[in-house]
């Protein structure tokens, strides 16, 4: 981008800053742009929208408050209209639209919104909301009732961060979400695990510093050859089970070790939005075409690997607003 002063050279800069939101102080990743020739600091409406999300992101995780997509998948799942949950919950009418649209809710509508998020929690609210008629308390207690049986055993075994927060991009995780960004990274290329494991991270990560969250959910780790999602081939084998993609063994020509080729099947990306494709598509136009040694060089170049490679831990989506690739 150019500057607004003179037209000239700008740099995007990050430093840790505090900032207040409803009484509480969060130190975030702050970033802006300086001006070469001026050196005068300034930002732009995306960025602005990126602090904000991270501020707020801090002050959800502190408070357990549901994410935006959280809130609108505790209302989908139980088949009720934003009118409807506002009117269970006890809210204003457009109020628990306002909180799927990013709006942070108050702690006390943040704990009524929690509580509703358990079917037996849900079913007590329809039952103590007198404005709802019959029809619809039997048919929200019915819904809720089914959904008693529903095992979360299966996310708790594929992903090690469950809650959203800084190690998942505030993201809760996502097989469908996950498995559908290797669909779309395998699509039309030639491409195996450890390529792919980079192009993964820096799509999560790239979408991060853009927008304040992660796309999958996914937990990344530092290794040897740089970020890898954690428990990465339980996670491939199980998105290959769910028919995006498949997984074939190629004997590599003048090595004995075997590699990993993965083809896209399924290409409807159905989980994904249209900036999460978005993301996607500038990731693979800038790094699909790097070596797979290059690809593993400039993740050694990442804060976020730097700092975490000795002890294998996980790392944190907060250094991604530093990120250096793709440029």
């Amino acid at each position: 981008m150019e500057s607004p002063f003179t037209g000239g050279k700008v740099i995007r800069q990050v430093r840790e800053e505090e900032l207040e939101f409803r009484g509480d102080t969060f130190k975030i990743p702050y970033t802006n742009y300086k001006c070469v020739d001026t050196e005068e600091e300034f930002t732009t409406n995306e960025i602005d929208t990126l602090n904000l999300a991270l501020l707020h992101n801090a002050y959800r995780e502190k408070h357990n408050i549901p994410f935006p997509n959280d809130i609108l998948e505790i209302r989908e799942k139980y088949g009720a209209s934003q009118r409807k949950m506002s009117e269970i919950l006890g809210f204003g009418p457009n109020s628990y639209g306002n909180y799927e649209n990013g709006d942070v809710p108050q702690l006390n509508n943040a704990k009524l919104i929690s509580i509703a998020s358990k079917p037996n929690g849900f079913i007590e609210l329809v039952n103590e909301c007198d404005s709802l008629k019959e029809s619809y308390k039997e048919k929200y207690i019915k819904k809720a009732e089914s959904l008693r049986s529903v095992s979360s055993g299966m996310t708790q075994f594929l992903f090690k961060v469950q809650e959203p927060c800084s190690l998942n991009g505030y993201m809760k995780p996502s097989i469908e979400k996950f498995s559908d960004m290797v669909s779309y990274l395998s699509e039309d290329t030639e491409i195996y695990k450890v390529k792919l494991n980079k192009l993964l991270f820096y799509s999560d990560n790239l979408h991060f510093k853009n927008h304040g969250q992660s796309i999958s959910g996914t937990a990344y780790q530092a290794i040897q050859m740089g970020p890898v999602p954690h428990k990465y081939g339980t996670l491939f084998e199980f998105g290959e089970e769910l028919g995006r993609f498949t997984i074939e063994r190629v004997q590599f020509e003048n090595y004995e070790t075997e590699g990993e080729k993965f083809t896209s099947i399924n290409n409807s990306y159905d989980s994904l939005t249209k900036k999460e494709l978005e993301t996607l598509a500038f990731t693979k136009d800038h790094l699909a075409n790097f070596s797979t040694r290059d690809l593993i060089r400039i993740s050694h170049e990442e804060k976020g690997w730097i700092e975490n490679e000795k002890d294998k831990g996980l790392i944190d989506y907060r250094f991604a607003v530093s990120l250096k690739y793709p440029d």
